[in-house]
């Protein structure tokens, strides 16, 4: 395959520049300046103790978000508990006290809006504005973004004192298959999975489209992750189980290379579906999960060109979603089908991962974030 059949198309210009974090790692503060910290909180994070929670498919099992506890020092969780009840809280987005996810009612689907302080709910808000849950939620600052795999749209919420009002709906069609959003310069980045594409959209022209990025027939973009820079951006296909690498200057995204994320000669591959993807801190190691195949794919950036050294067990089955712990020195996975909640070693030179252990049981989990609690103040 090579790249002559990804096109670029850029419409509108830029003058404003955003800066997000969409590494997929936890703990990083959002709040600066004379904060009072919570001296409880202070010490919970010298103990290496963090505050999670875990969004899930609705079933006689799992039942809305779960609300749990990391020892990072330890590697260890407490056995999770019920949080919030919501039918398909199947992504969580959490961001200094707010806490966001889907939710679907009687009266209709859309987002709710948690304030959350001391482990309790302080505030409740709700947007019923869709017939089916979004698939992906993310918060900057005041704006909150959602992603609707199954209608296609992107819904864009403003946040004032915790209270959420709509700012636009953006249609894709609903074949698109909506899937994450990224923000790069002034443009929301979609990956629309079913339209083998990802759509910039123009915060500065009222969220018109600025353009696409074409991929192969069959490929499935679905989700992405900038390095910090934004001089570059990988993206990993869902139907395809590949990894494409952009060099990325300003409004341009310049293919360099496409990697498999299965093992060579991987039987099995109709199965097999790639998932998150997750970039560490000091920007030399990829880690991208596999559906399917119940795999965690692991690949070198560091030199110039992009390196498979590592397929592993994700210690499950259908791993959705995982996280990269604070300190770095483990992976946590949530498989869906069979093994919940599990802890992966990783070994921070190297980013090669070793043992595993089932930390916890939680079926349907399909989402994961460890939350900052010392951004909480008295």
């Amino acid at each position: 395959m090579t790249f002559q059949i990804i096109t670029i198309m850029i419409l509108n210009t830029g003058v404003q520049s955003l800066h997000l974090n969409n590494s997929g790692h936890i703990g990083q503060k959002t709040r600066r300046g004379d904060t009072v910290m919570n001296k409880k909180m202070e010490q919970e994070r010298e103990e290496g103790l963090w505050e999670g929670y875990i969004g899930t498919y609705y079933s006689q099992e799992s039942r809305g978000i779960y609300r749990f506890f990391f020892d990072e020092k330890e590697g260890k969780i407490t056995e999770p508990e019920l949080f919030y009840e919501a039918r398909n809280a199947k992504w969580i987005c959490a961001n200094g006290t707010s806490l966001v996810f889907p939710v679907e009612k009687k009266e209709g689907a859309g987002t709710c809006f948690l304030e959350v302080k001391d482990g309790k709910v302080i505030g409740e808000e709700e947007i019923l504005e869709e017939r089916q849950t979004p698939c992906y939620i993310l918060q900057n600052g005041n704006q909150v973004y959602t992603a609707n795999y199954h209608e296609g749209n992107v819904m864009v919420y403003h946040l004032e004192q915790g209270k959420p009002s709509l700012v636009k709906r953006i249609e894709n069609g609903e074949k698109a298959g909506c899937h994450q959003i990224l923000l790069h310069e002034n443009y929301l980045l979609v990956p629309c999975l079913e339209q083998n594409r990802i759509r910039l959209f123009d915060t500065a022209n009222e969220y018109c489209l600025a353009g696409d990025i074409l991929f192969p027939e069959g490929s499935g973009p679905r989700h992405g992750v900038f390095n910090r820079e934004h001089t570059k951006l990988y993206v990993v296909s869902e139907w395809s189980n590949q990894l494409f690498v952009f060099r990325v200057h300003e409004r341009e995204f310049v293919p360099e290379e496409t990697h498999s994320v299965l093992p060579e000669g991987w039987m099995g591959k109709e199965e097999a579906a790639a998932a998150a993807i997750r970039l560490t801190r000091d920007e030399r190691h990829l880690y991208i999960s596999v559906r399917g195949a119940n795999l965690l794919s692991v690949f070198d950036i560091s030199g110039d060109r992009v390196l498979a050294i590592q397929h592993v067990s994700c210690g499950g089955s259908h791993p959705r979603d995982f996280i990269i712990t604070s300190d770095e020195t483990c992976l946590l996975v949530a498989n869906r089908f069979q093994g919940g909640i599990v802890g992966i070693e990783r070994d921070r030179e190297s980013g090669l991962l070793g043992g595993w252990k089932n930390l916890a049981s939680m079926p349907e989990g399909v989402a994961l974030t460890l939350r900052d609690r010392t951004e909480e103040t008295l």
